[in-house]
């Protein structure tokens, strides 16, 4: 374990000391000491003091997508709190039960305690910014459980809590699954304004009573505007012969989600889904060993395999290819965990995998996209939970077909077009809510326009 990761858990272990005896003061002294500039204010010292501070809850793409809308603000500074400082709070309240999607139906002692959470959260906010600096607080989700009762305390104190929404709900068997989690076991947002990719997110929240219309906004995904930028100034480009695949779990999108039924004791566990006994295992094992195939057979085709950096995804990602150590694979196919995407993706001719943003971010690079689709996924059961790009892709009907098919887009190098097809406009449309890389604007109006001036303070909010 590194000095840093025992710092951070020395530092949140010591909070939720701080704050199970009720010490707010030295709670938010510790906490400074996390904070971390993302953007810079304002370089002139006459200036300093007309910048807006803004402080986000950082998580992985969500930092994407927010810094590229607040970076377009002029007079700006961005300040980080890590999300395991709250965490930390809430774990001094908070019972164990008590998560993401278990918010809702909870026992009188669990309402008490977020009652005093949100007392404790609004003295401790008073001491971390004295001088009411902060103008916003801004997060990655409106249902983050650490995060509730910060919404309503900050909104008590005047200070605007924001959630650009990262998650998205594009196949039918997922919106109704996350429409009923999210009335169920979410339940209304207590911050000041949601700020979502696309219109079918944004429908969703509304049908499940999470805010109402005028608190909800669609701006698109802010870190798209990258891939536009890069297409616009590449029309021509040739790519490298390399494929590009986003390595796919074989749970990936069959939502399964326990919780504690108020009536029942600890062993009482409910299943919302009759996906829990759902997988794509053999879809999953043999597209990825299909593209380890493309890697042996084809020494001229570069094939990097990407994971999202989780610990699970490092630990099966081998499995899945049929290999032991990396050593056994070929020197032209690597292992990448983690991290940005996209130059892998500006440096691929093609790009392949199952239910993953990536794909989409693949279309608006003008890249082809191609889909493993057989095997468990021809079940209507579990089709229905994994989000098909329809015309825009090429969808293929065996793993023999997935390795000939890589390895023909791989080697034609097609140019970075000109224009996007009209499949992929109206999927980026859509889903994602930026086919035009104006995202970024929209989601920074947005966030001025609650900070300046938000018609919900003539109500008294």
């Amino acid at each position: 374990m590194s000095f840093s990761t025992i710092l951070k858990l020395w530092i949140s272990r010591s909070i939720t000391s701080f704050a199970t005896r009720g010490l707010a003061w030295p709670a938010a002294m510790l906490a400074r000491v996390t904070i971390r500039t993302a953007i810079p204010g304002t370089p002139s010292d006459a200036n300093a003091d007309k910048s807006i501070r803004v402080l986000l809850l950082p998580r992985s793409r969500f930092n994407d997508d927010i810094l590229n809308a607040l970076k377009t603000i002029n007079s700006i500074e961005v300040l980080k709190l890590p999300r395991n400082v709250v965490k930390g709070i809430a774990a001094a309240f908070l019972p164990a039960e008590v998560d993401d999607n278990n918010y809702l139906p909870s026992p009188p002692n669990a309402e008490d305690a977020k009652m005093r959470y949100r007392a404790f959260l609004m003295r401790f906010w008073r001491h971390l910014d004295p001088h009411r600096r902060i103008k916003a607080v801004i997060t990655g989700n409106f249902g983050y459980y650490a995060e509730r009762e910060f919404a309503a305390a900050l909104e008590g104190l005047g200070v605007p809590f924001i959630a650009l929404h990262k998650e998205n709900s594009w196949s039918v068997g997922s919106q109704q699954f996350w429409e009923r989690v999210y009335r169920e076991r979410r339940g209304p947002f207590h911050g000041r304004r949601i700020l979502v990719y696309s219109p079918i997110e944004r429908d969703l929240q509304l049908r499940a009573g999470i805010a109402d219309e005028n608190r909800i906004e669609v701006v698109g995904m802010p870190r798209l505007d990258e891939v536009h930028r890069w297409r616009q100034a590449n029309i021509g480009a040739i790519p490298k012969p390399m494929v590009l695949f986003a390595s796919f779990p074989a749970d990936v999108s069959m939502p399964v989600l326990r919780w504690l039924a108020p009536d029942v004791g600890a062993e009482g566990k409910a299943v919302l889904t009759e996906s829990k006994s759902h997988n794509l295992q053999i879809l999953c094992d043999s597209a990825h060993r299909a593209v380890l195939k493309l890697a042996i057979t084809c020494p001229d085709i570069t094939v990097v395999v990407k994971t999202k950096g989780r610990a699970r995804d490092r630990a099966a990602v081998l499995s899945y290819l049929g290999v032991r150590t990396e050593t056994e694979l070929p020197n032209n196919l690597r292992i990448v965990h983690g991290d940005s995407p996209l130059p892998l993706l500006f440096e691929a001719a093609v790009v392949s995998g199952l239910h993953s943003t990536l794909l989409i971010e693949g279309l608006a690079a003008g890249r082809p996209i191609v889909v493993p689709w057989y095997a468990e996924v021809l079940d209507p059961h579990i089709s229905r939970y994994v989000f098909d790009l329809g015309l825009a892709i090429v969808r293929v009907a065996s793993p023999e077909a997935l390795t000939e098919t890589l390895k023909v887009f791989a080697r034609a190098r097609a140019k970075v077009p000109a224009n996007l097809s009209p499949e992929t406009a109206k999927i980026l449309r859509e889903w994602l809510g930026n086919e035009d890389g104006r995202a970024s604007e929209r989601a920074a109006a947005a966030i001025r326009r609650v900070i300046e001036f938000d018609p919900a303070l003539e109500d008294g909010k």
